[in-house]
Order: structure tokens, then sequence, then C-alpha cells
């Protein structure tokens, strides 16, 4: 079973937060991560050995919530590929390949890797949003929430001009 992977730099971009126990895991770290990465549909592929493993389930305040995040992944993964939810058996192909309903985390192996992907790209655009690591949670939250609304806005008014 595979673990959710953080990236070295991303939790060293985070410092701040952990150290003042503002961030009670790396989990949370990665959650900010995966969020701006499957917001913008960014995904980035990155050497075991610039990550550190996380856990293989959703921990703490994210177990009552892993279905949600899975179901994030899957509309963004399903996008990406170009597969249309009017195509049935490509939906269900694309899907099987990605989850695994018995696995802690409801993720297959390969589901897990590109659900990393989406973390590990959401950090490059964490980067590109902000031009510093976060100092306080209260100002990274305001400006974090700004540019994920403004990124969903963006590709909704994009949908709805085409």
């Amino acid at each position: 079973m595979q673990p959710f992977r953080l990236r070295l730099d991303a939790r060293q971009w985070f410092k701040d937060l952990r150290d003042q126990r503002v961030f009670k895991t790396d989990f949370d770290a990665f959650y900010f991560c995966f969020i701006a990465g499957v917001t913008v549909k960014r995904k980035e592929a990155v050497p075991l050995d610039e990550t550190a493993e996380l856990v293989a389930y959703f921990p703490d305040r994210y177990s009552g919530r892993g279905k949600l995040l899975v179901g994030l992944f899957l509309k963004s993964e399903l996008e990406v590929l170009g597969v249309s939810m009017d195509e049935r058996p490509e939906v269900h192909s694309a899907i099987a390949h990605l989850v695994s309903p018995d696995a802690p985390n409801f993720l297959s192996d390969e589901g897990v890797r590109e659900f990393n992907k989406y973390a590990h790209g959401g950090y490059e655009q964490l980067i590109e949003w902000f031009e510093d690591r976060p100092r306080s949670l209260e100002t990274f939250l305001r400006a974090y929430k700004r540019r994920v609304d403004a990124a969903i806005s963006g590709a909704t008014s994009g949908l709805a001009h085409s």
C-alpha cells in the first residue's frame, strides 16, 4: 500500500506553521498542497528521495473528509485524462485503476501516486502564488482562500466562454 508523500521542500516551506504547532502533522501541509494542485489541475512527478513518507490513510481531522478528497481527485483526474462523464465505460475504467474501496485511503497504489502528484504540483502552485513561505496561519489562510477561489472562478468563467 502506497503512502501519501510530502515534498521535502514543501515540508520546509511550511516550517514556521509546524514549529508554531499550528500544523499538528505534516498531512496539514500535504492537504494545502493537494487542494492547490487539484484546483488548478497541476501535477508534478517528484523522485521518492525528495519526499517524506506520510501515512497510507487520511489521519485525524481528515478521516471524515477522505471520500470528499478522493472525489475531488477523481473529478480532476478524469478532466486531465479527457474523459467525459457521458463516456460511462471510460469513466468506469479510469476510476477502477485509481480506486480501491477496501484501502484505508480508498485509493489503489496508482491512485495514491497520482494523488501525490497533485500535492507535488500544488506546492509548485503555492510557490507561484506566494512570495514567501507562510509565517502565520491567519494571513496564509486568507490569501490561500482568495487564490483558490480565483482559480475556481477562472476555471468556471473559462467554461462559460467556451
